[in-house]
């Protein structure tokens, strides 16, 4: 009985001394002295803000097409005897080149039959006054004027016998070839004119008032290895929004865009190109990066290392900026970087000071 207390109490004596070496060691050791560890701010980024007038670019896309397209029709029937050797889609031609000859036989014959029938009416319009027959010298002159008409419309159907191009021109497509019999009316080529190029770009209406008509518009466009450009004016701001992309077209011309002594290099018809579009300053502005804005159009203010929350007034959105033109003063400094977490009212340090 005894050495089972015994037993028990042994371990319990073992605790107790335990407890009272550890609150002995506690109480001897020496007292650590209070220091100020100071906490890291964390650091952004910001820029100083200069209000003032923004140049600003308008950036649009479009095809590049011809000012005319034409379907080029045949205005007589007949065989297909020859064909112009630049008769060929996608092959330049100037004006007045014959592109393609409609046999003339039939309108020779119809050319010297009316000649005849005219001289015909002359004789017989000589014999009326020789006879004094007044009504059948009436009936001659009408025919004489017949036969005139005649020969008028026999001369134009010999000349319609040669197909030409009715102005400078891309052939887009052809439609007939050598040996064809064709009809009056049928379409030989569809022909697209080159002396002048237009692009048609979509712009938004919010922008469209900021462009300045009177400057120049680049257009650009990536052909084999190298960037090439082209100077474009506005031809026409339309008016009317597309009821699709409600968009604006603005509507630019190219003079002789094949012509490489006004180019550097020439500008062919259906490439799609890239336009910079100038546009009117905005007063009393200042461009931000768009990593500066916070949800809201708001942006962050740095003062004494404090962040304060500011709504602003975005007037153009351009690529990776954007120009505002109110809600900043002169002297203000924005925060252009982002951190995880960001709220009005947290110190931060400025790494770019």
């Amino acid at each position: 009985m005894f050495r089972k207390v015994i037993k028990r109490i042994i371990p319990l004596g073992i605790v107790l001394a335990a407890i009272v070496v550890a609150m002995l060691m506690v109480a001897s050791r020496e007292k650590l002295s209070p220091s100020d560890v100071a906490q890291p701010l964390p650091h952004v980024q910001a820029i100083d803000i200069a209000l003032g007038d923004v140049p600003v670019f308008i950036v649009a896309h479009g095809n590049v097409r011809a000012r005319h397209e034409l379907e080029l029709a045949s205005e007589v029937t007949g065989r297909v005897e020859w064909v112009a050797p630049e008769f060929e889609s996608g092959e330049r031609v100037v004006a007045g080149t014959v592109l393609l000859r409609v046999d003339p036989t039939l309108y020779r014959l119809a050319l010297a039959e009316a000649k005849a029938a005219l001289v015909n009416a002359n004789n017989t319009l000589a014999d009326a006054k020789a006879l004094k027959r007044t009504a059948l010298m009436k009936e001659s002159e009408l025919n004489i004027e017949v036969a005139r008409q005649r020969i008028a419309k026999a001369e134009q159907d010999l000349a319609y016998t040669r197909i030409r191009a009715p102005f400078e021109a891309v052939i887009d497509k052809k439609l007939v070839d050598f040996g064809q019999f064709i009809n009056a009316g049928r379409t030989v080529a569809r022909v697209l004119s080159s002396d002048t190029a237009e692009v048609s770009l979509p712009v938004k209406a919010a922008e469209v008032g900021l462009i300045d008509t009177s400057a120049d518009v680049l257009l650009s466009a990536k052909i084999g290895e190298q960037q090439q450009q082209w100077q474009a004016r506005i031809l026409r701001i339309e008016s009317r929004v597309d009821q699709q992309t409600r968009v604006i077209p603005v509507v630019v011309e190219v003079t002789l865009p094949y012509d490489i002594s006004l180019h550097s290099y020439r500008l062919p018809l259906g490439l799609f190109v890239m336009a910079t579009i100038p546009g009117k300053p905005i007063s009393s502005a200042a461009r931000l990066p768009i990593s500066a804005l916070q949800t809201g159009d708001t942006v962050f203010v740095l003062s004494n290392r404090v962040l304060q929350r500011r709504k602003i007034e975005i007037a153009f959105r351009e690529g990776d900026s954007v120009v505002v033109n109110g809600g900043l003063e002169n002297g203000d400094v924005v925060v252009t970087s982002r951190l995880e977490v960001m709220f009005e009212g947290m110190k931060v340090e400025r790494s770019d000071a």
